[in-house]
């Protein structure tokens, strides 16, 4: 019987893209709350010091902050159910077409980092697993440490330092064509300026998740390589790559693709930091622009979009478990 029976499967995505609903309040709830703890007064954030008292009373009276919190609420709750992300404060743009003209910037790192995590730290986990107690093993180990361990902001001055400004290999600002639309065309020139501007700041943003994707494989196919069913294998004379790539890596799995899940949400928050540092036209470096400038419109809409796609990506996540385990079902 497949494990996936499709009234089933249907049945239970539609219950949990239904439960976006209330993600989406919460997360937009959140952040409304968060911006209106801010210190200062926007308006005088954006007019500057030197306004006057009637200038601040309109620039107020415009974005409705003279209206009681709960009623700002009230107004901003409705017109996020009728898809109006409203008009950016200081680029006097509409927010969604401000959103959707970087999404796919921040999209394209994101992805781009959670591919090399996926294809270094899972053989890295592998190899240290295989050669357990080994200077393999221990080597492995201590750069997974070190991985973890440095901040995203230190890793992209020390790669800018190295490899834009010492060594000028790479460039350190900006972004190059788009990398969907440069391997579509097959124009190897512009497929190799996508590949020089992300491969920065997506090793920046890697680097982390490889880290820790390496440990969890390690982790994961230790404990898998002590059940009974893989000593029976290793019994039967199967050799010990079938062993641990047909029986113990597919058990091991399900935690790995968890990881590699919530790490994608958290490469699309991480991007912040990232695009910051090497001047990414991504979305998170809106977001920065739009804090700095107290554009909470830009803000509010930047932070409902990154929550949602988070949780579709983790119900994608969720989707693929019976594909790797056939004894899951869906309830």
């Amino acid at each position: 019987m497949s494990p996936l029976p499709l009234p089933r499967m249907v049945r239970y995505t539609t219950r949990r893209l239904l439960l976006l609903v209330p993600v989406a309040l919460g997360a937009a709830v959140i952040t409304f709350v968060l911006l209106l703890l801010l210190p200062g007064d926007p308006a005088i954030a954006l007019l500057g010091q030197e306004a006057s008292g009637p200038e601040i009373a309109r620039f107020r009276n415009l974005l409705g902050l003279d209206r009681p919190v709960p009623i700002q609420l009230g107004l901003y709750l409705w017109r996020m159910a009728r898809g109006d992300f409203g008009r950016s404060i200081t680029l006097d743009a509409p927010v969604l077409r401000l959103i959707l003209s970087t999404l796919p910037a921040t999209l394209e790192l994101a992805i781009f980092s959670i591919t090399l995590a996926v294809v270094g730290g899972i053989p890295l986990g592998l190899l240290a697993a295989r050669r357990r107690g080994t200077a393999v093993d221990t080597t492995t180990m201590l750069l997974a440490q070190l991985g973890v361990s440095m901040p995203v902001f230190w890793l992209g001055v020390l790669l800018i330092l190295l490899f834009a400004v010492k060594l000028n290999w790479l460039p350190s600002f900006g972004r190059g064509a788009p990398l969907v639309a440069a391997l579509v065309s097959g124009n190897a020139g512009l497929i190799m300026d996508s590949l020089r501007h992300l491969i920065l700041p997506g090793f920046t943003l890697a680097f982390f998740n490889l880290a820790l994707l390496s440990r969890l494989t390690r982790w994961a196919l230790l404990e898998v390589l002590e059940e009974d069913y893989v000593r029976t294998a290793r019994a039967k004379g199967q050799r010990e790559r079938i062993v641990l790539y047909r029986h113990a890596l597919r058990n091991a799995l399900l935690p790995i693709v968890t990881i590699v899940g919530l790490q994608f949400g958290n490469a699309l928050g991480g991007a912040v930091v990232t695009e910051t540092i090497f001047g990414w036209p991504g979305m998170g470096r809106l977001v920065v622009q739009a804090i700095g400038q107290r554009d909470f419109p830009v803000v509010q809409g930047a932070v409902l979009v990154l929550a949602l796609l988070f949780s579709l990506f983790n119900v994608l996540v969720d989707l693929t478990y019976a594909f790797i385990d056939p004894r899951i079902r869906y309830g």
